[in-house]
């Protein structure tokens, strides 16, 4: 039996996850569960870092406890994100939420000092005004001391890497959602990082998933009383992890939809696709394990239903996930359609609100209760993945077969069948906790336990059941997606 531990983290909570190889399979197993989001800090968004790092001990603390030492651990989390630190090692301030409402007007100090086109040849990143390169550019433009005492720039999984371990790196998959990572050097596009008068001190060497890091720090060791853990560098971003994971197999043309707050739709390359038509249609070349490169959309996501069970909560109205996709089943269908990525989404808030001001705009019913709100998010992004989906072939010139869809999202039995009927493709559903076993079979490669990319699929695919939906009712859908192209161009 050998085990690992991996540190999943997402926007909204994280867990620890115990993963076991047994005569060629892997088990997994909720070991901690933590809540995570973000901390307001008189009028800005962070992340509570330290809290996350407390987590992650007691997660450790768990399975010590039951008598297990893995064979390593590793943490992967959402991407863009990241803290600092002096030459001393100290942190300096908080790590900002990407939500944070700072980069709102980012693009109009970026763009002048170098061109939307140049920022895509160079680094073939999806343009969102949080990314790494906003963040630090409008830290620049308000002259912020904490980018003059800082040393080095940690984002997110390997500044709790550095927690746990002391080391100071940037790994590939994690490195390249800043929009600061050139994939064609292979190194950091320095030439925007003049362009933007950024220093270089702050970026740290990067290194490729499945490396290990280190030891657990002795004072860790001692706080735990164990011994000198092995800490690896997974790969760091979690959508990386969670592709990693993907059941597919290679004789098949496939895409992937990572489907929780975020849906990451794509396909896996060989090399950046980086053509005029990739920046007019903004998608992103992502890293990936294995030296993959992953082609994608970032859509909005599960994030439109999260935000609006917020809001009925705290109105008094608690309804559970499956209670709110019951509901979106017996609504009334394609009454209302939304963009999911209009900006108006971005924000936390009054989610039901956003898509009623929305549909009122665009001359659409609005969506006036709780299952409207939650079909019309359903549909919506079931649209959204057919749009998407047509894209990946036009761009890449390759036909795809089927969608994998993995992550939180693909245990949802009313969004799923949606997503095969608007894509027309057979979807297959699964795992669900494909994150965290994608973080762990990225440390079985990293230990030598698992060989390469295609011999952990081959162990998820054994390991792990799927669930495939077969496209039903098209025409009805067909109409639907014409509505929908006309009303988001």
């Amino acid at each position: 039996m050998k085990s690992y531990l991996a540190f999943d983290l997402g926007a909204s909570s994280g867990r620890a996850i115990l993963g076991q190889f047994r005569a060629g399979k892997l088990e997994i197993e909720e070991v901690h569960r933590f809540e995570n989001g973000p901390v307001d800090v008189n009028g800005s968004l962070h992340w509570n870092l330290l809290g996350l790092f407390a987590e992650l001990k007691t997660g450790l603390r768990k399975l010590l406890d039951r008598g297990i030492t893995p064979r390593g651990m590793a943490v992967d989390t959402w991407g863009v994100d990241y803290a600092l630190i002096d030459r001393t090692g100290a942190f300096v301030g908080f790590p900002f939420h990407y939500r944070d409402a700072r980069t709102a007007d980012a693009y109009e100090y970026v763009f002048p000092k170098v061109s939307k086109t140049k920022i895509y040849e160079r680094t073939g990143i999806q343009f969102m005004n949080f990314n790494t390169l906003f963040q630090l550019a409008v830290m620049r433009r308000d002259a912020s001391p904490a980018l003059e005492i800082a040393d080095k720039m940690l984002l997110m999984p390997n500044a709790l890497t550095y927690l746990l371990a002391g080391t100071v790196t940037a790994e590939y998959s994690i490195a390249t959602t800043t929009q600061l990572y050139d994939p064609i050097a292979r190194d950091w596009a320095w030439d925007l990082i003049d362009a933007l008068d950024l220093p270089h001190r702050l970026f740290p060497v990067i290194v490729p998933p499945a490396t290990l890091a280190g030891d657990l720090r002795r004072s860790i060791q001692a706080e735990l009383n164990c011994g000198p853990l092995p800490v690896i560098l997974s790969a760091g971003h979690d959508t990386a992890s969670a592709v990693a994971a993907v059941p597919a197999r290679p004789e098949r043309n496939w895409a992937y939809l990572s489907s929780g707050t975020w849906s990451l739709l794509g396909v896996e390359l060989d090399r950046p696709l980086l053509t005029p038509e990739a920046l007019a249609a903004n998608y992103t070349n992502e890293g990936g394990v294995g030296g993959k490169v992953r082609f994608l959309k970032n859509i909005m996501g599960l994030w439109l239903v999260q935000e609006s069970r917020a809001t009925w909560a705290r109105q008094g109205k608690k309804w559970n996930w499956i209670e709110l996709a019951e509901m979106a089943r017996t609504a009334e269908p394609f009454r209302s359609l939304v963009d999911p990525n209009d900006e108006s989404f971005i924000a936390p808030g009054d989610m039901p609100a956003r898509m009623r001001a929305y549909c009122a705009r665009t001359g659409q019913p609005e969506p006036d209760t709780p299952a409207r709100v939650v079909r019309c998010a359903y549909e919506s992004l079931a649209l959204r993945y057919r749009q998407t989906i047509d894209e990946l072939e036009e761009l890449t010139g390759e036909p795809i077969e089927l969608l994998h869809v993995v992550g939180g999202g693909s245990q949802n039995e009313v969004i799923n069948p949606f997503t095969a009927n608007a894509v027309n493709r057979p979807v297959v559903t699964g795992p669900a906790e494909a994150t965290a076993i994608g973080n762990i079979v990225c440390q079985a490669m990293a230990t030598g336990d698992i060989g390469s990319l295609e011999q952990a699929r081959e162990v998820v695919r054994n390991s792990f059941e799927t669930r495939v939906y077969e496209p039903e009712d098209t025409v009805a859908w067909e109409a639907a997606y014409r509505r929908y192209r006309a009303l988001v161009g």
